[in-house]
């Protein structure tokens, strides 16, 4: 992502003594203090280049650009293309699956691609990259900047995060929540009322059809296994239409195959409607209240620790192991993270000692 200049309002609070955190700064924290001794306290640069936060900015720009017309939609296919040869001639790789193949980075990018293609920007006025500060107490403040803010006709607004991650599922959905809740919060005290707070989960696409009751149905799938997926629904569709099986799942061969609806016959491409999925957060007191506590917790953890390196523990390198070679900035081959050197050098030191007979 471009580097931002530092807005105004945040030097007149740091000027006046204020305090400025980020729900990324205190997520770094509660997710392994170390990484955050290391980035927000002795400021180091992260050597350990994230392939997920790289691709996934350059498609968060590239629809940016998109929304304010200086790129048009099928330039995110070319943008996220380019991505992928550059980052190749860089070295810098997607994980290997469990068996050391590329299964992780052929559905990332096949999911992406295919979002790429289907992806429309939402009517109305779009804000983007929006400054949003929200005062805790006398001396803390909240701030980020919201991916897409949307105008409602009613004057309402649309908060927007784009992600090119998996969809939120259990306690993940309340620790990406509170990124929302203040960014809510943030508008809330600007006078706007916010009637939807959502993530573009880009990985993913949302089909509906009406069933015979007149009731609506969805289904949420990878892009890469939209058909695949459907095959079921699309299979009672034909069969209710008349088609007879050998027919049926010749069709549903090819269209598993082409992941298209385009095989079946006009009655099933009109029934199926496939959109981007947006996963929609229901925002409750409870949930503010959460986020407040949390919030509040963290930054006790920061001011009590200071600048004192061994107050800083590591996370569970063994537990999160996965995390550290991937995805924290410091781990991986950087050497920049003790806890993790430690960790491997003592991994290599079993393996080489391990007895086969």
């Amino acid at each position: 992502m471009a580097e931002r200049k530092e807005d105004i309002r945040l030097k007149k609070i740091r000027d006046s003594g204020g305090k400025l955190y980020s729900i990324s700064r205190l997520n770094t924290m509660n997710q392994c203090p170390y990484q955050a001794y290391l980035k927000y306290v002795k400021k180091e640069e992260e050597k350990n280049k994230g392939i997920y936060g790289i691709l996934g900015g350059t498609v968060h720009d590239c629809i940016e650009e998109c929304i304010h017309g200086t790129k048009e939609l099928k330039d995110i296919k070319i943008a996220i293309q380019q991505e992928l040869n550059d980052i190749e001639l860089f070295g810098i790789e997607f994980p290997k699956d469990r068996n050391g193949n590329t299964t992780i980075r052929d559905n990332w990018v096949s999911n992406m691609l295919r979002f790429s293609d289907e992806f429309n920007i939402p009517t109305g006025k779009i804000a983007t990259e929006k400054l949003l500060i929200y005062q805790l107490d006398d001396k803390h403040y909240m701030m980020g900047y919201a991916d897409a803010i949307k105008r409602n006709e009613d004057g309402s607004v649309w908060l927007i995060d784009w992600k090119s991650s998996s969809k939120y599922t259990g306690k993940h959905i309340l620790e990406a929540g509170r990124q929302l809740i203040i960014y809510k919060l943030a508008l809330e005290k600007m006078g706007y009322k916010v009637s939807r707070c959502s993530w573009c989960m880009m990985k993913y696409c949302e089909t509906s059809w009406t069933l015979k009751n007149g009731k609506t149905k969805t289904k949420v799938t990878e892009w890469r296994n939209l058909i695949k997926d459907m095959s079921s629904n699309i299979e009672k569709s034909l069969s209710d239409l008349g088609y007879d099986e050998v027919d049926i799942e010749i069709m549903i061969d090819e269209g598993t195959q082409k992941n298209s609806w385009l095989v079946f016959p006009q009655e099933i491409q009109d029934k199926f409607t496939t959109k981007v999925y947006y996963q929609d957060y229901e925002i409750t007191e409870d949930l503010i209240e959460e986020t407040l506590d949390y919030i509040k917790s963290i930054i006790n953890k920061f001011e009590t620790y200071g600048e004192c390196e061994a107050a800083y523990k590591s996370c569970n390198v063994e537990k999160e192991s996965f995390f550290c070679n991937a995805l924290c900035g410091y781990g991986g081959k950087t050497g920049q993270c003790k806890y993790y050197v430690d960790f491997c050098n003592q991994f290599e030191k079993e393996d080489k000692n391990e007895d086969l007979f």
